[in-house]
């Protein structure tokens, strides 16, 4: 609330098994429901996550004051129209909606941070958002993309970036542009290396790369100084480079389902290493050949998601 105007709303809760708290009402009511919002002119925040709207009415487009959007999740089949009249959008989550193109008119947010586009059928990331230089976070995974456009790697305040399930084969060299990159998701594609001047992506503290073809990582990986967790789950590799063990902050690592013959002796330089899975590889090891105290997995657990 501010002062007797309703300035955000929420019909999503983790404590609903689906989330979504009208997603198990009729057509008609959801629509109902929709036009009261739509009455609310002075919000800045709607979440409707979850909710299976289907479609929407065009008298959402009256609040034209909405800064963070969440519509994730409603199988809308296209981008409702009536975000156009919206003023300036900062957030706006379009995730898992059955999209399969993005209308010209979403360019228009200038101000826009956060963009959630993930499991959708787009075919491309069209460069109507070039030039957007606010964008922090960006979530392409799981499209029908081909490519990670060039105009990406200009996305100088970007600090979380999600692409996966892709027939790329190559990543760019540009992406050492990204300098306030901080956690990237680059899962499932026949990427079969990473350039080599991956490691001069320094901010970097998590990094999701399993399900490609990586069969050897560059010798600059080890200027990751900053590096948390790295996930290599479902590669090629039989070695790491000698630099790895110079990943002093790595507390989590993931190398199951890879082709080592030998167990790396890097990871013994590593004193903040707390949990590694080296399950499925030639060596199984039972136990690292080193005095380790964290959580090894040495075979793969029941109920294990994919990835680690």
């Amino acid at each position: 609330m501010e002062g007797e105007s309703v300035v955000g709303l929420s019909l999503a809760s983790d404590d609903c098994i689906f989330s979504g708290l009208i997603r198990h009402h009729s057509a008609q009511e959801k629509n109902d429901i929709l036009l009261l919002i739509a009455r609310l002119k002075q919000l800045r925040t709607l979440n409707l996550r979850r909710c299976m709207l289907g479609t929407m009415p065009d008298e959402m487009g009256e609040l034209a004051l909405l800064k963070h959007l969440d519509l994730g999740s409603n199988s809308l089949g296209a981008v409702p129209g009536w975000i156009a009249r919206i003023d300036d959008l900062e957030y706006l989550n379009l995730g898992v909606n059955r999209l399969a193109a993005l209308p010209p008119f979403l360019g228009k947010f200038d101000n826009i941070s956060t963009l959630l586009l993930h499991k959708n059928s787009l075919p491309e990331f069209p460069d109507v958002f070039a030039g957007k230089k606010h964008i922090g976070y960006l979530n392409l995974y799981f499209n029908r993309m081909r490519f990670i456009p060039d105009f990406i790697w200009d996305f100088s305040s970007m600090h979380t970036f999600t692409w996966g399930v892709s027939a790329m084969k190559e990543l760019s060299p540009d992406i050492a542009k990204l300098q306030n990159l901080r956690y990237l998701t680059l899962v499932n594609t026949r990427i079969s290396h990473l350039p080599d001047c991956f490691g001069a992506l320094g901010a970097l503290e998590a990094v999701r790369l399993h399900k490609n073809q990586l069969g050897e990582l560059p010798e600059t990986i080890g200027k990751l100084q900053n590096l948390r967790q790295i996930t290599l789950y479902m590669n090629q590799l039989t070695r790491l480079p000698a630099t790895f063990g110079r990943l002093r902050q790595l507390e989590k690592l993931n190398l199951a389902n890879n082709r080592f013959q030998t167990f790396p002796e890097q990871l013994s330089n590593l004193p903040r290493l707390s949990w590694l899975a080296y399950f499925g590889n030639p060596d199984q090891a039972a136990q690292p050949p080193f005095a380790f105290q964290g959580t090894f997995l040495g075979t793969r657990p029941l109920n294990t998601r994919d990835g680690g």
